[in-house]
């Protein structure tokens, strides 16, 4: 199986699949090659899937249009697309260019950003009022390997894409990085907390999931 190998101060060895089915091993400056070859060996059918399902992913994305007709995601709720003059959203319906999605794409994004910027920091400061659990800034971002995270200072950051999740997920990524300001880590005591805010929140997180998917295959990464 051929597959690139990339040395860093890291101190495990990782498999990374590309969207093209590629396969990248992140290693320690030090680890031999023979023991990288058979950890690769020892992952060869779960390497063969993944690369698999990845590439055929990445068919898809490519395959990906948006035409008038279509419908794009804000807050859980389809919104119509019409061709127009530009990209534009009204709080009716997205207007685009008859035009290939990789062009459309960064002018979507920006529209989706600024609908994020004021969407998700006021469900921060509703939990954050009602917790107690105050964090240092908000930041919208562009991550593409998680819904949101939380800095070693408390500074909590959200991906844009959250926008396009119904208003319940959106609370449920926001609800767990607060919680993150009382437990940096996913012990049981941090669940204890994510659930005695949001009692359902395994049912929220598992529609995440599915909508990582859908939009994994669109290729909004």
């Amino acid at each position: 199986m051929e597959y690139q190998i990339i040395r860093s101060r890291r101190k495990t060895v990782a498999i990374c699949i590309g969207r093209d089915g590629s396969v990248v091993v992140r290693a320690p400056l030090r680890t031999a090659k023979n023991f990288i070859d058979a950890f690769v060996f020892e992952k060869q059918r779960w390497i063969q899937e993944k690369s698999a399902f990845m590439a055929a992913h990445e068919e898809q994305r490519r395959e990906f249009r948006i035409t008038e007709g279509s419908a794009l995601p804000l807050l859980g709720r389809e919104y119509p697309v019409v061709y127009g003059d530009k990209v534009a959203f009204d709080g009716i319906c997205f207007k685009i260019p008859n035009d290939h999605f990789e062009t459309l794409k960064p002018q979507l994004i920006q529209i989706y950003q600024s609908l994020a910027k004021n969407f998700i920091p006021e469900r921060v400061t509703c939990f954050s009022q009602r917790t107690g659990w105050i964090p240092a800034g908000v930041r919208i971002g562009a991550a593409n390997t998680s819904w949101g995270s939380c800095s070693g200072k408390n500074k909590l950051n959200f991906t844009w894409k959250l926008i396009m999740a119904e208003p319940a997920l959106v609370d449920y990524v926001v609800v767990h990085e607060l919680a993150h300001l009382v437990e940096h880590n996913h012990s049981v005591r941090f669940w204890r907390l994510v659930e005695s805010v949001l009692p359902d929140f395994q049912e929220r997180r598992a529609k995440l999931r599915l909508l990582a998917q859908e939009l994994q295959k669109q290729g909004w990464g």
